[in-house]
């Protein structure tokens, strides 16, 4: 049986599609939270090596009084490298086709700095993922361990009511690596 079938097996709601646009979601919404200098939105679908990475990104940022600007950001192709079983979880390898403009600002005076404002970079991202084996069901995510309250986590993974924070792990994929 192939590592796609087991996987498959043990986790009957995947399928490829449904991945792939979870994939180009997680890194948008990456990058987004990097020009906000705001990682909160996105901390669940991270592992703690990446949000580290991107935070130390942020503050580099702001300590140069920067904002780092991906403007007409988009994802024009998402490929699955490879899929691997271990004994305790599974990791899918994607590439992504990006296409968006990167450039950098003052954050007081919004004013240029470096980069193109003009011509839209293609490049190739790396991304892996990871899920547990015997991962609970995503709808038990959706309630807070905190207090109960009903929580929309494709909005922040943060519950409005009491504040708590989800890491999915025990649930859903969790960006492992990205090499940008």
């Amino acid at each position: 049986m192939s590592v796609l079938e087991n996987l498959i097996r043990e986790d009957s709601s995947f399928s490829e599609a449904k991945f792939k646009a979870k994939v180009d979601n997680v890194f948008i919404q990456l990058y987004a939270a990097v020009m906000k200098q705001d990682l909160q939105k996105v901390k669940h679908f991270l592992s703690e090596e990446v949000y580290e990475k991107y935070s130390n990104k942020i503050k580099q940022l702001a300590d140069a009084n920067e904002l780092q600007i991906y403007d007409e950001l988009n994802v024009s192709g998402t490929t699955i490298q490879s899929i691997e079983e271990f004994e305790d979880r599974y990791e899918i390898n994607v590439n992504l086709l990006t296409k968006y403009l990167d450039y950098k600002i003052t954050k007081s005076t919004k004013k240029y700095i470096s980069g193109d404002r003009e011509v839209r970079k293609e490049k190739y991202v790396s991304l892996k993922f990871s899920k547990i084996k015997n991962a609970k069901e995503l709808g038990a995510a959706r309630k807070c361990t905190g207090c109960g309250a009903n929580v929309d986590l494709n909005k922040s993974g943060v519950c409005e009511y009491c504040g708590s924070v989800y890491i999915l792990r025990d649930y859903d994929w969790v960006l492992e690596e990205i090499n940008d």
